[in-house]
């Protein structure tokens, strides 16, 4: 009896070893009870929609120049020499510091706003001169000033669409909606009435002028198709239009740059009101959305998937 107890367990144990093998299998068989293995998706690496400065030309540099008032008043000196150091202390091009070709700037705007963490108020000067808009980010260092970046535009004076206004503005920070941003813009025309306008925000961060996200914030393509043997002259003009939001789930840390696209046909081309842009912003059809996180580590904003269209609510 002994003996046949001791069979019995042999076979049984043989058995639950068997089974146990039978239901392993290796990542390419399965058992034909086993559910379809999924092939795993390529990822696509993420990229930004778009990035870029345009003609705009930043330099950070540390700089110390005298306090931002005494700049604008040294800008209109009647002196060359004195003008010659303070277009130099802000970062002007060289050819503005030529002897015998000293200029007066044309219009001088000087913004006094929190840029960095610090209490203290940071300065920014922008000058229009004779053939680019120069704008020096200054900020204060123990009852003293340095210049610690430059944004340099070259578009000539007679340009009716440019001035220091429309170059750089202020805006709160996404981030910290108690310090503020500089934010410009460079519009660069091209032929049948093209444009393209890129954006670049600047913040002071670490003691630091730094770019956290740039793009092509509005452009304008027009075409025109000739005719062919059955079909006549066609035209149009493609409108984009970019801007960064905050993401409203985390609006302090996520954000949103939105890209709205549209079509100009050939009679809204001729309309007096085609250039303006809210005109064009009613024009516009599609909208993609790219999601960024803001990088402490890169200072700048980092996008987190690709562009694909934005989710609108049902309309009710």
């Amino acid at each position: 009896m002994r003996r046949n107890l001791h069979l019995l367990a042999a076979v049984l144990t043989i058995c639950a070893t068997a089974t146990a093998f039978a239901q392993k299998h290796t990542g390419g068989s399965s058992p034909p009870t086993a559910p379809p293995q999924k092939a795993a998706a390529p990822t696509q690496p993420v990229v930004p929609v778009s990035s870029g400065m345009g003609a705009m030309q930043f330099s950070a540099v540390n700089y110390g120049v005298p306090a931002p008032q005494s700049l604008a008043r040294q800008l209109e000196a009647e002196d060359d020499r004195t003008r010659s150091a303070s277009l130099a202390a802000i970062g002007a091009p060289g050819q503005y510091l030529q002897r015998g070709h000293i200029p007066f700037a044309h219009s001088i705007q000087l913004d006094f706003v929190a840029l960095g963490n610090t209490d203290e108020l940071d300065a920014i000067l922008t000058v229009e001169l004779d053939q680019h808009l120069v704008s020096a980010i200054l900020m204060p260092d123990n009852g003293n000033w340095k210049r610690i970046a430059t944004m340099v535009f070259p578009t000539p004076f007679f340009d009716p669409t440019t001035n220091p206004g429309t170059f750089m503005r202020t805006a709160r920070s996404f981030s910290q909606p108690n310090r503020y941003l500089a934010i410009y813009h460079s519009s660069m025309p091209g032929q049948n009435s093209d444009y393209a306008e890129n954006e670049a925000q600047v913040r002071i961060l670490n003691n630091k002028a730094v770019v956290t996200i740039s793009f092509i914030s509005s452009s304008r393509s027009c075409v025109t198709i000739p005719a062919a043997a059955s079909k006549p002259a066609k035209s149009g003009c493609e409108i984009l239009q970019r801007w960064l939001q905050a993401d409203p789930s985390d609006p302090e840390r996520r954000f949103i740059l939105v890209t709205g696209s549209g079509r100009l046909n050939e009679k809204e081309m001729t309309d007096v009101l085609n250039k303006a842009r809210f005109f064009q912003t009613t024009r516009l059809r599609t909208f993609t959305c790219q999601p960024y996180i803001f990088s402490d580590v890169t200072e700048h904003y980092e996008p987190m998937a690709n562009a694909s269209p934005c989710m609108v609510p049902p309309a009710k």
